[in-house]
């Protein structure tokens, strides 16, 4: 059974009034209502120590995004858990549940964290689906859990939030080592495990 959502919203900081008048008060929320949505669905990235009794094996946590933005102290933003597990598991129906989040997003900026091994194939579900149209997505998971120290999800998480106020709209990208790369043309090279971009075949 599916586990229930959990939402998480950090709205900006309120600026007091005081010398600002309405107008300039109105343009600064405007600016800084929620802007970006962040969709969690487990992986490695949110994987934690073992918190049962006798616990060995690490377990899927609560979104790491919502950690990396707070220390980061990125405002307008909103979390929200579609599923917690591993990308092996993830299932066509939480793809669809995915799609629905995304539609209904009021965000235009959108970063969904995810599991590596099947991120490729959910972010060519999404952008198949339509649902990115009027919004730009950007898939990210980690290598390693972002409790470790030497964890690269803080980082990729950061491209990932970056990408997403530059990216054109109907976009949909993965963002892992540094790249933003097109879903459509995302590989994972089987050596390296990089993610490489594959250019399309030419229907010339």
């Amino acid at each position: 059974q599916a586990a229930p959502r959990r939402l998480v919203t950090r709205p900006s900081r309120r600026v007091a009034g005081g010398a600002e008048c309405a107008e300039a008060m109105s343009q600064r929320a405007e600016r800084n209502a929620l802007q970006l949505a962040v969709l969690g669905l487990g992986g490695t990235i949110d994987k934690d120590y073992p918190r049962t009794t006798m616990g060995y094996a690490f377990e899927i946590d609560e979104p790491a995004a919502i950690r990396v933005l707070t220390v980061a102290q990125v405002e307008g933003w909103r979390c929200e858990s579609v599923c917690k597990k591993d990308s092996t598991e993830i299932t066509t129906e939480d793809r669809e549940s995915l799609v629905m989040s995304i539609r209904r997003a009021p965000e235009r900026r959108i970063v969904v964290t995810h599991g590596t091994d099947t991120m490729i194939e959910t972010a060519q579900f999404v952008e198949a689906s339509g649902a990115a149209v009027g919004k730009s997505v950007a898939f990210v998971g980690a290598i390693k859990p972002e409790r470790f120290k030497d964890s690269d999800a803080t980082f990729n998480v950061g491209v990932a939030v970056g990408v997403t106020d530059v990216l054109p709209p109907g976009s949909v990208v993965v963002c892992m080592g540094g790249r933003a790369i097109p879903a459509a043309r995302c590989m994972r090279d089987l050596d390296s495990g990089r993610y490489v971009d594959q250019p399309l075949p030419s229907t010339s």
